[in-house]
């Protein structure tokens, strides 16, 4: 199905997603408490990290472009061989993500798909050969040389590193729900093998899905959760979802009198360090301010838990929903290497790029098929 929405909405989820990252990022491991004595009672409400006023995305972007680049390479391959292994094809992506961090891997482990580093444009790329905090499961799950499996887990992780990189999922599968979750499970169970690390991406990556074709917030959800009814291991992350749902309705009026309690409602919720948690606070976020990117970011990071993560998520969805219009200027002029995640967001609207029956051959030199 071919998404409803443009190029820019596109592009948005994407800057969107980053900006939340690079908001949250100084204040990750810090409580409401020290956010507030540190940054005032509004807690942060702009780029903090660096003294000239900008923003840097961490490992969760860094992994998001490259779960777009490992999709994009595996659907040339589709359209120029007729055969695909999405899976394969993303999993070597992360071994070019692993590469940017400085950490190598015995070739001899790897025994399926193509192992090259240095091909496609994005490796190229040596503002992204930086450690943003990235996540120890990501890093020693890739090391193995093994491809998780939810048939075959390679750990029992839940922690947030399967769901705050799925978004280019549901942005390139729009409208198809099942697609998205299925291909977004899988994706994150390369490196998280509990089901709530991984069904938490799946509902993500669905709803990112239906948002892409101009559904609305509460109906992407819904949808959501009728997938994953269907899945063994889901009263986790079902039971986050509900919270998240309930916390909503009981939060309007307290919305309007008393904003300022949002943070300690935010904590009923949990930290966010786990894909079930991260999930339900950026749902909750993205509801109470589904027409206020600034406002539901700023929520997303606030907040004693994994505030990068969060930033991120509620950034995708806020995103994709609002456009670049919806957020502010400053944030996207001082966020450090922003025109790398614009290209990836305007890569994926476009999908494959094809002259006659063939693909483009700077298209394939961009996105090699493997």
């Amino acid at each position: 199905m071919v998404s409803k929405l443009s190029q820019e909405n596109f592009v948005a989820c994407l800057l969107g997603g980053a900006i939340g990252d690079a908001l949250g990022a100084p204040i990750e491991f810090m409580s409401i408490v020290q956010i507030k004595e540190s940054f005032g009672s509004s807690g942060v409400t702009g780029y903090v990290e660096y003294k000239d006023g900008k923003g840097e995305f961490t490992d969760d972007t860094q992994m998001t472009l490259f779960t777009a680049e490992g999709l994009l390479r595996s659907w040339q391959r589709q359209a120029a061989k007729g055969i695909t292994s999405i899976i394969v094809v993303g999993y070597h992506a992360y071994l070019r993500w692993l590469h940017t961090q400085g950490i190598s891997i015995d070739r001899s482990k790897i025994i399926e798909g193509v192992y090259d580093i240095e091909k496609g444009w994005l490796i190229q790329r040596k503002e992204l050969f930086k450690k943003r905090a990235p996540g120890n499961t990501c890093i020693s799950a890739l090391q193995s040389g093994i491809i998780g499996e939810i048939d075959n887990p390679i750990n029992n992780s839940k922690g947030c590193g399967g769901i705050m990189r799925v978004a280019p999922v549901g942005l390139l599968f729009p409208g198809m729900n099942n697609e998205s979750f299925k291909v977004a499970c899988d994706m994150a169970a390369i490196t998280h093998g509990h089901p709530s690390g991984y069904l938490s991406a799946g509902f993500f990556a669905s709803v990112i899905s239906d948002l892409a074709i101009g559904e609305e917030l509460e109906s992407a959800i819904k949808n959501a959760l009728i997938i994953l009814e269907k899945w063994e291991g889901c009263s986790e992350t079902h039971k986050a979802v509900e919270n998240a749902l309930n916390l909503y309705e009981e939060s309007k009026s307290i919305l309007k009198s008393e904003p300022e309690r949002i943070p300690e409602l935010i904590e009923k919720l949990g930290g966010g360090w786990v894909g079930e948690e991260a999930l339900s606070i950026s749902l909750f976020c993205s509801l109470i301010y589904k027409t206020d990117f600034r406002s539901g970011v700023l929520a997303a990071v606030n907040h004693s838990g994994d505030s990068d993560s969060t930033g991120s998520i509620t950034g995708n969805i806020l995103g994709l929903i609002n456009r670049l219009k919806a957020i502010p200027e400053e944030w996207i002029s001082n966020l450090r290497y922003s025109d790398i995640v614009r290209e990836i967001g305007k890569d994926l609207h476009t999908g494959i790029k094809e002259k006659g029956n063939d693909i483009h051959k700077d298209w394939w030199n961009k996105y090699p098929g493997y």
